[in-house]
């Protein structure tokens, strides 16, 4: 699935707008790189050599070498200010891997949803992460870390790192915040520990479910959301997973919003009128 189709699809509550933020000047670029560099450039900022810095910088690249692979090398597409691309391979046994893809854009949003008035009238330049893998090729699935929905390969243990980095780029950048709309419910696992849903009803209906799953591995909240395994009590029908937005502030805008006594109250309102409740999985044999 093309990620700019899928993230015009799934954006709820977030409006991106036509004003251009704030990136460096033409100057400022020159300063750091020669004037035959710009257009090339990440965001026109980031060459290749400056991301394979952040990998070192915030501990990726170790984490990779102790799986035994070389080198990260990154590859940039940027040709499309809509969809900015970030690839990184790295060597190993004498093959050359694809370990990560990024798909990023950045652009000034607004929302009108009327559980967030603190930004009604606020527009705030963000980072939205399209698409994001991280995997390692030369891996298989084992029975204590199996296949979670979506997943080619297994992953590398390095989504704590990846996101620190996309949170130093949004500070350099000056932006607001990051967002994304995560694909599965262990997707939103992985981000919790800095996202937020920006929808507070949402948050709270994702804290039941986390409820409801309590004791479960992550695989096995994955597949118990995947197949239908968690039952809202109050349709009898499956949960089913909603891709809304999450975000991670930088800045004040965001901070305040997911810090206001009017998100924490509709967020434990909607986790306390959420009744989710896990079924046993059927037996093979029915």
């Amino acid at each position: 699935m093309d990620p700019h189709s899928h993230q015009k699809s799934v954006l709820r509550h977030l409006r991106l707008l036509g004003t251009p933020i704030a990136l460096p000047t033409p100057q400022d670029v020159d300063d750091v790189v020669p004037r035959r560099g710009r257009g090339t450039m990440l965001f026109d900022f980031y060459t290749p050599d400056d991301v394979e810095d952040a990998l070192r910088r915030y501990g990726v690249a170790s984490k990779l070498a102790a799986r035994g692979f070389l080198g990260p090398h990154a590859e940039l597409e940027t040709a499309d200010p809509e969809r900015q691309v970030v690839r990184v391979r790295g060597r190993k046994d004498e093959g050359t891997h694809l370990l990560g893809e990024a798909f990023l854009r950045t652009g000034v949003w607004a929302t009108t949803a009327p559980f967030a008035e603190r930004l009604l009238d606020r527009e705030v330049p963000l980072l939205f992460i399209q698409w994001l893998r991280l995997q390692d090729p030369t891996r298989t699935f084992a029975a204590d870390r199996p296949r979670l929905p979506g997943q080619d390969h297994p992953g590398l243990g390095v989504g704590r790192e990846v996101v620190r980095m996309f949170l130093g780029m949004a500070e350099r950048l000056h932006l607001g915040g990051i967002a994304s709309c995560p694909e599965f419910a262990h997707n939103a696992v992985l981000y919790e520990a800095v996202f937020r849903f920006f929808d507070p009803a949402v948050q709270g209906r994702f804290d039941a479910l986390r409820d409801a799953c309590s004791g479960l591995t992550l695989a096995q909240l994955a597949w118990a959301v995947e197949t239908g395994r968690v039952v809202d009590e109050s349709t009898g029908r499956p949960l089913r997973w909603t891709r809304d937005e999450m975000i991670c502030p930088t800045g004040d805008a965001l901070r305040e919003h997911l810090e206001s006594a009017d998100y924490r109250e509709r967020m434990a309102a909607a986790r306390g009128t959420s009744h989710l409740r896990l079924v046993p999985p059927v037996p093979p044999d029915q």
